[in-house]
């Protein structure tokens, strides 16, 4: 208690000093439900000691060329087979088979389209005949029926949803092809922009704990990706494709943990997906198959190149056929009509490229069927035991050529539409 003789404004504070009690950090009773708490921080330093003693274990999505959990890119120009590629390693990784001699990690996988559409079904059609034991219509592979522009705000947000709709749980893999269509809005030159998307595809990593695989095109050099370097710097893994010919070579331009593997060989093999198109014509795409790297054939051009290997295994094919059906050797013949066919060139095309193969006298024209001159050597990929060219199911004929419906004309040129097909 104060004496008469104390003032207290001595004692008291100024109106100005005092503080309004802090609010209360959570809700109040009766309100909205506490936010769950998040996790504890990890420290921010460690000793050396636990980085040695206790070593990060290294995880593989596709042994020897794509690490777990990275951000990784595949480049080309258009027509290099990039996108064949990463669809069929999406499928390889979702059905939990190798990747031509490459163990895979198996776990859902989510391809995020932008180009090539009305393709995509074609491709993993003729994948699916391929790989007969890899059962992809049972495989957690899940594709987009459109591109999710990475640089607006909710994006990740709308891939996160539709991969927890899915019921899949977490994807190993989360592939965006291409990157040109993921920018809509963004200025590839630009690393400001660039590093907008690279930000996008590292809380999508984060998140789910994947890898995340972009698609992108080549530079008019060809000797590196288009736009700004900032995207290379933020890979792990970057991988080209180029074309040589009829050769496709993969090989890796960037490895941030290891020396990359050795370059792998491809050619694009046509495949018949046993669907029709809306005239009841056959619908063909076609798969990657192994092959020696590009020079025994360099005096042929691209598509005189890729002419002789379908015709090798169309003579392959036919002969397992007849060899199955009967123990008499039967003699196999392929129709002009069936060759063009499964090499996918239009009539014009086609003729240039016959007339070539038989003025360098690769092949010989008798009537309505064409003979391969070295039909007798098998290729490369069959010696190797490689090939994985998918078997004609039983609906076809075996030892004798296949009818189309369509006829030749007395000099061999195909009388049908020339419709271009490209893959």
């Amino acid at each position: 208690m104060l004496n008469d003789s104390e003032d207290w404004t001595l004692t008291v504070p100024p109106v100005g000093d005092y503080e309004p009690a802090a609010a209360p950090s959570g809700p109040v009773a009766g309100g909205d439900a506490l936010p769950e708490p998040q996790p504890a921080r990890p420290p921010l330093l460690r000793h050396v000691r636990e980085l040695l003693d206790c070593p990060p274990s290294v995880r593989w999505l596709i042994r020897g060329i794509i690490e777990a959990g990275t951000l990784s890119m595949i480049y080309g120009q258009p027509g290099a087979g990039k996108s064949f590629i990463a669809l069929s390693m999406a499928a390889s990784i979702a059905c939990g088979c190798d990747w031509y001699d490459h163990r895979t990690a198996q776990g859902p996988a989510v391809y995020i389209l932008g180009e090539g559409g009305a393709g995509v079904s074609r491709r993993l059609r003729a994948w699916q005949l391929s790989n007969p034991d890899a059962r992809l219509q049972d495989a957690p592979l899940y594709v987009s029926t459109r591109m999710v522009p990475m640089g607006e705000a909710d994006a990740v947000a709308e891939i996160e949803a539709a991969i927890r709709d899915t019921g899949v749980g977490k994807p190993s893999s989360v592939w965006i092809d291409t990157l040109a269509r993921a920018a809509a809005g963004l200025d590839e030159n630009s690393s400001r922009d660039m590093g907008e998307l690279i930000k996008a595809c590292d809380i999508i990593r984060e998140r789910f704990g994947c890898a995340v695989i972009l698609v992108h095109h080549a530079g008019h050099n060809q000797d590196r990706a288009r736009g700004s370097s900032a995207i290379k710097a933020a890979l792990d893994t970057e991988l080209s494709t180029t074309k040589d010919g009829a050769t496709i070579t993969l090989q890796a331009t960037k490895s941030k943990e290891s020396e990359g593997f050795k370059p792998l060989n491809f050619q694009l093999v046509g495949v018949d997906t046993h669907w029709m198109d809306e005239d009841g014509e056959r619908v063909y795409s076609a798969v990657l198959e192994p092959c020696d790297a590009p020079g025994h054939e360099e005096q042929l051009g691209k598509n005189q190149s890729m002419a002789v290997a379908v015709l090798r295994d169309l003579f392959r094919q036919r002969e397992k056929i007849a060899s199955e059906a009967s123990e008499i050797r039967v003699s196999v013949r392929i129709t002009l009509s069936d060759f063009r066919t499964a090499t996918m060139l239009n009539r014009k095309r086609f003729a240039e490229v016959k007339k070539a193969l038989i003025e360098k006298g690769l092949i010989t024209i008798s009537g309505n069927f064409v003979s391969l001159l070295e039909a007798s050597e098998t290729s490369e990929s069959v010696r190797n035991g490689q090939n994985r060219t998918p078997d004609p199911l039983p609906s076809e004929t075996s030892g004798v050529s296949i009818d189309t419906g369509r006829t030749d004309a007395p000099d061999g040129r195909l009388e049908e539409g020339d419709d271009d097909v490209v893959i």
